[in-house]
């Protein structure tokens, strides 16, 4: 078997592209490949191929994987077939125009498309009215989350849950409004994994550490979504070795692995298992193997409120001051206080507990005067 064999990611763009007739399309060539989309995009086609050092596409040999086209032949035979502008790993092909695998065109792999290049699966700034039910597991102290509140301004729930022996903290919040995380996370929140279901979709995102806010090519951020749909490009009587090969490096086992590792006490084999599950099903099996209650799965779904979870307890938005020493009775005392006097050492001590993030509201107060 030639190689050795990496994954290759690209995105399709036509007016309209049917996923069978590009599988088709491949298939006949041989080529070995991996097409995802979302249904009501039909403008947009992911495509994973393999290649080689060289730059040739793998295709079914008779018992293992053998070198086909270059992966410029291959992109400009897809954007002549189905009159598409084809983006792979720096090559172009099709109509003229400044796009690159990243940009507003879709997915690549299974990284839905964010504005302005923003990390997958986080809404920006701008967007307030996103009506989302929202779970984040992370190990972020309690005390922060009433500046988040504040700083979202909107209810923010939080529950501890124990995963594996360790601490951790379900962070929530529904209904439409920023989303958590939107203004970035303390580093003791990571790793952050945020689970979420909206009118459309239901995804999870992990964020294994601060370099991952600023750049959603790390290695280490995994992002799947239920509402997309996966084929793979395989012949029926295509040697074993060369299918295992196949699933493995076009596969989501690296993202199950992702995911497994960040959440101590997981089920590694039951987070892949969940990715291949269908929509609400798919979600709720991924919560359990993390070993979480299934009122989590109940929250996401809107079958329970976060409030109803064992120990929650909801943060309202308020003024800086009185949020700031709400969060310094917690980061001091482990315990919220009923009403927290708004001094200024009060003020100061949750400034200093809370970081950066005390930090953005104090600008932004600031800014308002």
């Amino acid at each position: 078997m030639a190689g050795p064999w990496n994954r290759t990611e690209g995105v399709l763009v036509a007016a309209s592209l049917d996923p069978e007739a590009v599988a088709g399309h491949l298939a006949r060539a041989g080529i070995l490949a991996r097409l995802e989309w979302y249904p009501g995009t039909e403008h947009l086609l992911s495509l994973s191929v393999l290649t080689d050092p060289a730059g040739a596409v793998g295709t079914a040999g008779s018992s293992e994987v053998a070198p086909g086209p270059e992966l410029a032949a291959l992109a400009d035979d897809l954007g002549a077939a189905f009159d598409a502008d084809v983006l792979m790993d720096g090559v172009h092909s099709g109509h003229e125009a400044d796009w690159t695998v990243g940009d507003d065109l879709g997915t690549a792999g299974a990284r839905p498309a964010t504005p302005g290049g923003g990390v997958p699966g986080v809404v920006e700034s701008e967007d307030t009215a996103h009506d989302a039910r929202t779970v984040v597991l992370t190990p972020m102290p309690v005390h922060q989350v009433p500046l988040h509140a504040t700083l979202l301004g909107r209810p923010v729930t939080v529950a501890e849950q124990v995963v594996g022996g360790e601490s951790r903290r379900l962070v929530m919040t529904t209904g439409p409004g920023r989303e958590l995380g939107v203004l970035g996370w303390e580093t003791d929140a990571y790793p952050v994994l945020r689970l979420q279901v909206d009118d459309e979709d239901r995804t999870a995102l992990l964020l294994p550490g601060p370099e991952s806010d600023a750049d959603d090519l790390d290695e280490g951020v995994a992002v799947v979504s239920w509402a997309m749909r996966s084929r793979y490009v395989l012949p029926d009587d295509v040697a074993a070795g060369v299918r295992t090969l196949v699933e493995d490096l076009l596969g989501d086992g690296e993202d199950a692995a992702a995911f497994a590792a960040a959440v101590p006490g997981s089920d590694p084999v039951a987070v892949a298992a969940a990715l291949g599950q269908p929509g609400a099903a798919g979600m709720a099996a991924f919560v359990a193997a993390f070993g979480l209650p299934s009122a989590v799965a109940d929250v996401l779904e809107g079958r329970a409120e976060p409030a109803d979870l064992p120990g929650a307890r909801t943060h309202e938005a308020e003024p800086l001051p009185r949020a700031a020493a709400r969060s310094a009775r917690l980061a001091f005392e482990g315990q919220a206080a009923a009403t927290p006097p708004a001094t200024r050492v009060a003020v100061r001590a949750g400034l200093v507990a809370l970081g950066v993030l005390a930090v953005v509201a104090v600008v932004r107060a600031a800014r308002r005067r």
